[in-house]
């Protein structure tokens, strides 16, 4: 069942939970991620970001979001497909056109006045259309970076700037930097915790946790408690898959097929 993320956040909000919010590379990973959704009988953000357009496996973008729109579709959870990190209008408008139920406009490395610009124009044109949007404010860093508390702290999300950005775009959902990193840690997780409350007290709509990945279940639980209703994943997924396929190609008497 194809739903808005604003629903399913709401969902999520009444629910004191978080929805899961994987990106899917190719069409076997986005059927194993609606799978397993449907196992554990849980709400599913199903994510593409454009960065994963060369690695799709197919000729026919459009043809392939189709094909993965008709699966969340047919799926017996709320499903919402979600546009992940999105840096230029070119993509959200053709995420848009191809039934897409919300988007993130990422402009989070922009000064504060091109932030709220770009995301309150998304917000403009997604809005009639019934469809949620995402967007950051603080920045979510890669590869380990930023990731001690001294050198992070101006990459961070300010609580007061937070509630402004909030009132001034009408976003529907609202990605924040609290320590976390996309990809690898280059050590232990370093959460401001305290921050986090601070946001919650001050934002109204639902927040939105990145670089989930190595983060550690009690953490990503205590976020959780603490008002986050949206964890992306993509490096822990990957690590699966690697692992799984690993296990296959050293068994000799493996079935390609299961490969």
């Amino acid at each position: 069942m194809l739903v808005s993320l604003k629903n399913l956040l709401s969902e999520a909000e009444r629910g004191n939970y978080a929805v899961i919010a994987p990106d899917f590379p190719t069409l076997e990973v986005a059927d194993a991620l609606l799978r397993c959704a449907e196992q554990h009988n849980a709400p599913l953000a199903l994510s593409f970001s454009p960065s994963l357009k060369p690695y799709a496996g197919v000729t026919d973008f459009a043809h392939f979001i189709r094909m993965v729109r008709e699966m969340a579709v047919q799926a017996n959870i709320p499903v919402a497909l979600h546009l992940d990190h999105a840096y230029r209008m070119e993509d959200i408008e053709e995420a848009i056109r191809l039934g897409f139920t919300s988007v993130m406009m990422d402009a989070s490395t922009e000064p504060w006045e091109v932030n709220v610009e770009r995301t309150r124009q998304v917000v403009e044109l997604a809005h009639p259309l019934g469809i949620s949007v995402e967007a950051e404010l603080g920045h979510v860093a890669s590869s380990g970076r930023y990731l001690t508390a001294d050198s992070q702290q101006g990459w961070l999300t300010d609580p007061q700037e937070a509630a402004e950005f909030v009132q001034l775009t009408g976003i529907d959902a609202l990605a924040v930097a609290i320590g976390t990193v996309h990809g690898l840690y280059a050590g232990e997780p370093n959460l401001d915790f305290e921050r986090l409350k601070n946001i919650r007290e001050r934002v109204s709509v639902p927040l939105v946790l990145h670089g989930s990945s190595g983060t550690g279940e009690q953490k990503l639980r205590r976020c959780v408690e603490m008002g986050i209703r949206k964890i992306n994943v993509y490096s822990d997924l990957m690590k699966a898959i690697i692992q799984s396929a690993r296990g296959l190609l050293a068994d000799s008497e493996a079935d390609p097929l299961d490969f």
